[in-house]
């Protein structure tokens, strides 16, 4: 199955150092309150989206995992749960401040950029093949009546036209000048990516001829037929595996970074080199 491995597990998406300014309530009259419910005040945001970045001083409400004082300050890892005339997150763990946590709280480093870094240091672990290399060609696969048809099925579609989500898979043939994670040992590797703009896959790399960079790749694997309804990307990386030959996927933006790019993959490949 081409998918993430630790795809099914929930991470942070919003990490912060924040105090618990009063409970059992919250900044937005929308918020179902409960004894674990609590408005924070941030007092530093450590891993931020774009838009959450700059959201230090501000009070919150965050749903809480355990049960805490007013008056504590704790590392909170959460996730987007409400917007309006405040926010709402919730949290998947809280922890006291440690010593441990001097490096975290290091003043100076981009909330949005330590979250990206982390999250590519992620994709890299997870990857089965971290290539750099040329695209040198891109093709269609020979079996791409099946695999729409098989996307689709995947989808739970019923009685609509195979175009619907159409991921109008392609092959990019790239020529590997370096293997950095991973057992390869060909000069080439195949990568299907959808070619589609669809709202679907509009995130996915898509690739053309001359294009030189970084590649952290899933390997495609066959899938046997089965009677459990699937939907969505991870379905369609299934079908787009579902022939038994030596092809990656890339499905996600971070599965591509061109040499032109400064930092991320490359980075990370510095530092395990090292």
């Amino acid at each position: 199955m081409p998918t993430r491995k630790t795809a099914q597990i929930e991470k942070p998406t919003f990490i912060f150092k924040g105090t618990v300014k009063k409970l059992k309530s919250a900044t937005m009259k929308e918020v179902p309150v409960d004894k674990n419910t609590a408005i924070v005040t941030v007092d530093q945001v450590i891993e931020a989206p774009a838009d959450l970045a700059n959201y230090d001083g501000q009070d919150l409400t965050v749903q809480l995992s355990g049960s805490h004082k007013v008056g504590e300050t704790l590392i909170l890892n959460t996730v987007s749960w409400l917007y309006g005339e405040s926010i709402a997150v919730r949290s998947l763990s809280e922890e006291p401040i440690k010593a441990s946590h001097s490096a975290v709280l290091a003043a100076g480093v981009d909330p949005a950029a330590r979250r990206r870094q982390r999250e590519q240091r992620e994709h890299f672990d997870e990857a089965d093949l971290v290539v750099s290399g040329k695209v040198i060609s891109v093709r269609l696969p020979g079996d791409e009546q099946s695999l729409v048809k098989g996307a689709v099925a995947a989808s739970g579609a019923r009685h609509k036209p195979v175009s619907e989500h159409d991921p109008k898979w392609r092959e990019a043939v790239v020529e590997v000048d370096d293997v950095h994670k991973g057992d390869h040992k060909k000069k080439q590797v195949v990568i299907r990516f959808p070619a589609s703009n669809d709202v679907m896959w509009y995130n996915a790399p898509k690739f053309h001829p001359g294009q030189q960079g970084h590649f952290m790749l899933t390997r495609t694997k066959p899938d046997k037929p089965t009677k459990t309804k699937k939907v969505g990307q991870k379905a369609a990386a299934e079908v787009a595996g579902a022939t038994p030959t030596d092809t990656y996927v890339a499905l996600d933006p971070l599965d591509f970074q061109p040499y032109s790019e400064p930092g991320g993959i490359k980075t990370i490949i510095d530092a395990k080199s090292s």
